[in-house]
């Protein structure tokens, strides 16, 4: 009798306690939900911070820390500003969203995650002198983009989107850029566009040496000028000399040669077969091409070999001066018309 009524009573106590786990459970899940996604909110925000060599400071709208408290959200950047030994790198940062993160990454964001059409800005003023090893004056540049990652320990700062920044006079377009703050090194890691004073050259990718002033691009490298173009597989841009050097692969033309001519040099030519040579494209293929971005001139070295139509040319040396409206061909150089070649140390066009 005694075993007939253990049984069903061990039964009744497993279930009461299976359904007291389950109310319990219940209560948990609910008390959880009415944990709110934002605590300690705050209005008005003026807040500043200090990470090793790195100082920052934040003026928003509001902000916020999350339930987990792993980060610290603020809305509605008014200004911000970041600096490395007491130098300002970044300032009059404007953004919809900056946030930092317990492991000291710092996001800035031109638009919320959750909104598709809510106000969306990212925009600030950054000296990229500050960033490099030299004691360079301070120069600051704008730059926009969709997003920026920064950390204070790994010193380096991810930009991605719609990236476009300015440095002097030179115009820069591209999707991904990684700074070294340590190294002094900015890495476009997408295809970019440098812009200068009617100049525009593009990349694959690059890497800018912040210290010296240069950038060293590979990948389909195309410089574009009024009526000339050239291309080639690798270059480099110094800032400091405004000039582009392409090399590997170098081919380089000329829509037309009288475009490049003065109106009152152009009406002085008379010959119809050199007026014709004038309208005629022309290929220049070398093994370096090195271009000045505050003028015209040009100059090609190394295996120089110039095409038009029928005619062609060869030389060591090839150099087109825009004010002088000279081409100069030195070294070695040979002349072809039709079956003919013309040997001669130097030729002046």
């Amino acid at each position: 009798m005694l075993r007939k009524m253990v049984a069903p009573t061990i039964a009744v106590i497993l279930i009461a306690i299976a359904v007291y786990v389950i109310k319990v459970s219940d209560t948990i899940n609910l008390l959880q939900s009415f944990i709110p996604e934002k605590i300690a909110i705050l209005k008005n925000v003026h807040m500043s911070g200090k990470e090793g060599e790195h100082t920052w400071e934040i003026v928003a709208k509001e902000g916020w820390t999350g339930r987990d408290r792993n980060t610290t959200t603020f809305e509605f950047i008014k200004d911000a500003e970041i600096k490395k030994n007491d130098r300002s790198f970044v300032k009059s940062l404007r953004a919809r969203r900056l946030r930092i993160s317990r492991n000291k990454d710092i996001d800035i964001l031109k638009k919320a995650d959750e909104e598709k059409n809510g106000e969306q800005y990212l925009g600030m003023l950054i000296d990229l002198n500050a960033i490099s090893n030299k004691n360079k004056k301070r120069s600051f540049s704008p730059l926009t983009a969709d997003s920026i990652k920064f950390n204070p320990d790994t010193k380096k700062a991810l930009i991605t989107g719609n990236v476009r920044m300015s440095k002097d006079q030179l115009l820069v377009s591209t999707e991904k850029i990684t700074l070294d703050l340590d190294k002094s090194i900015a890495t476009f890691e997408s295809r970019s566009s440098f812009s200068r004073e009617g100049s525009r050259l593009y990349a694959n990718s690059a890497v800018a040496l912040l210290d010296e002033d240069k950038i060293f691009m590979s990948g389909s490298i195309e410089v574009k000028q009024k009526n000339k173009t050239a291309v080639s597989e690798t270059a480099i841009y110094d800032d400091r000399s405004r000039t582009i050097v392409l090399s590997s692969n170098v081919k380089a033309e000329i829509i037309s040669l009288r475009n490049m001519l003065k109106e009152k040099s152009a009406k002085k030519i008379k010959g119809e077969e050199t007026n014709k040579a004038l309208r005629e494209r022309t290929v220049v293929l070398c093994d370096n091409l090195q271009i000045s971005t505050d003028n015209g001139d040009c100059r090609a070295y190394g295996s120089v070999h110039v095409m038009q139509k029928e005619k062609e040319a060869k030389s060591e040396e090839a150099i087109y001066q825009e004010k002088s409206e000279e081409i100069i061909l030195t070294g070695k150089v040979y002349m072809k018309k039709k079956d003919s070649w013309v040997k001669a140390n130097k030729v002046i066009v």
